[in-house]
């Protein structure tokens, strides 16, 4: 899809159709997340901390922890 952007006071604006907004489960509301990797423009829905991708998160950390933790002498022989 190919957007122009529009002049808003002394700001360009981008504007998102309703039904792009309905696919990504965006409303007015939603605090998004914009990050730019070199010429791209990411913008993410922010998810609550109570979602099922920051219990997701939780998960692999505490996994993440457990391995560090347990195969510590291993992974420092591996790094040397």
């Amino acid at each position: 899809m190919i957007q122009k952007l529009f002049r808003h006071g002394d700001d360009l604006a981008l504007v998102f159709n309703r039904e792009m907004l309905a696919s990504c489960g965006i409303n007015e509301e939603t605090p998004l997340q914009v990050s730019v990797t070199g010429t791209t423009v990411n913008v993410t829905p922010q998810l609550a901390d109570d979602s099922p991708s920051a219990e997701r998160k939780a998960r692999f950390e505490r996994a993440l922890e457990s391995t560090l933790t347990r195969y510590e002498k291993t992974l420092r022989k591996l790094a040397e």
